[in-house]
């Protein structure tokens, strides 16, 4: 049984901030890539950042601002579950069950350690949360006319989910966890936990199933070079 305000200090929920929170290692890793392969395909070559945008500013505004809602309402849910849920449990309120055995809330604090890397390390472990939130953020933005839907929830999801546990680091020094799956021991996790992981899932299949750089300016460009080497 975890303990209320128990700091998470075990393996599996090391791995789990590894996927989620704790170092942003994974985010890093198969979201970024993308994110430069982005700017440099042919849609977002051209020095006028202008051309990522659709030519009617209202659609883009549209779409951005119905995925910001998304994003805002997402947040608000993860920090309001904070609050309710585990705040209660960790002023000394008993855990609540919701399937005994199997699914519980209690209440835990996870101060960041990944394999023993960044233990306690908040300001560390913040500065890369923010870094790496600003890097989403502006992929967002600036891919806004990508609208495959593995590629928009991957960026919904992990914007929410980093500044969901951003809020918590930089209020409290430590994330507030407090979903408990006890029939498989897993990591005391929340829902900004959910988000990344989720969203990082969606971004590996955009990129391994969807995701082809525009090659067709490419090869017209060849042809016209050599059309004209010809001439």
């Amino acid at each position: 049984m975890l303990p209320p305000t128990a700091t998470r200090n075990d393996p599996t929920a090391d791995l789990l901030d590894f996927c989620g929170d704790g170092n942003y290692l994974l985010t890093l890793l198969f979201f970024l890539p993308s994110f430069f392969g982005l700017l440099y395909n042919d849609r977002m070559r051209k020095p006028d950042l202008r051309k990522c945008f659709y030519e009617d500013p209202r659609k883009t505004a549209l779409f951005l601002g119905a995925e910001a809602l998304i994003i805002g309402i997402y947040l608000a849910i993860d920090l309001l579950t904070k609050e309710f849920v585990y705040g209660p449990i960790a002023a000394g309120e008993p855990d609540i069950v919701l399937i005994k055995g199997v699914l519980k809330f209690t209440a835990v604090e996870n101060t960041g350690a990944s394999f023993g890397i960044f233990s306690d390390s908040t300001t560390a472990l913040l500065i890369v949360a923010v870094v790496t939130a600003a890097a989403l953020t502006l992929l967002w933005v600036f891919s806004v006319k990508e609208r495959n839907g593995f590629f928009r929830a991957a960026l919904i999801l992990m914007i929410a989910g980093a500044i969901g546990n951003i809020v918590d680091r930089a209020a409290f020094g430590y994330v507030r966890d407090f979903i408990y799956f006890e029939l498989i021991d897993f990591a005391v996790f929340n829902l900004a936990d959910s988000g990344l992981c989720v969203g990082c899932g969606c971004m590996i299949v955009y990129i391994i199933f969807f995701y082809r750089p525009d090659k067709k300016k490419d090869a017209s460009e060849v042809v016209g070079k050599d059309g004209d080497a010809e001439a």
